[in-house]
């Protein structure tokens, strides 16, 4: 009986993973089943069995793989690049390719945030994903200050969370619409970037007013 090897285990399991992603993908969480995976791997019912205990750990690890995978696209992409503008309007085009023509992905995600609330695991993988994500666009920000890139008055900690927002918006954006203009996407995108690109060196005094306004709000609300 010929020896299985450990690079034959990690292709089946794989295989396996992909097909969840394809099947969550086109179901969802809710409707699809164990054996939909069985039937898209090609492989048996033990086999699938043997890597995975249930549907709900087969749809963690297919979320992993979507996450693990996108931050990988995303850093490679970003490394070759070295200027903010380049390097902004890159990840603003990741984000956008992303929510146009992932759909399985996009799928993943989505369902993923549907059922996050009934899976711990799940919600600490995409609260993982979202700090990772700031942090990283954070950096980004940060280095564009030291190289006076951007004017030292921008909330680098801010600009990046809702930067990760508008990325996920387009996620949502495309599940409340069935789809989503790659066009108008980049296009509403590009134009928050022109705003942050076009900030002045010192601040202006409408911003200072709107800041002054805010903090007088967060303060009344604690």
């Amino acid at each position: 009986m010929p020896r299985v090897t450990a690079a034959h285990e990690q292709a089946v399991r794989q295989r396996i993973v992909d097909a969840a992603i394809r099947v969550f993908g086109e179901m969802g969480y809710q409707r699809a089943t164990v054996q939909d995976v069985v039937r898209a791997s090609g492989l048996s019912v033990g086999a699938v069995y043997t890597h995975f205990k249930n549907k709900e750990e087969l749809f963690l690890v297919a979320c992993t793989c979507v996450v693990d995978a996108q931050k990988a696209d995303l850093r490679q992409q970003m490394a070759e690049l070295r200027s903010v503008t380049d390097r902004l309007r890159a990840a603003v085009d990741f984000a956008v390719e992303t929510a146009v023509f992932g759909v399985e992905e996009r799928t993943v995600r989505f369902h993923a945030w549907m059922v996050a609330e009934e899976l711990p695991g799940l919600r600490q993988v995409l609260r993982d994903r979202r700090t990772e994500m700031v942090a990283f666009s954070r950096l980004v920000l940060q280095e564009a200050l030291v190289r006076d890139e951007l004017p030292t008055w921008i909330d680098a900690d801010a600009i990046a969370s809702a930067f990760v927002t508008l990325v996920d918006g387009f996620v949502v954006r495309a599940a409340e619409t069935g789809s989503i203009s790659q066009v108008d996407a980049r296009r509403e995108a590009y134009a928050l970037l022109e705003l942050l690109l076009a900030a002045p060196p010192t601040v202006p005094p409408a911003v200072e007013r709107l800041r002054s306004q805010t903090g007088a709000g967060l303060r009344e609300d604690h």
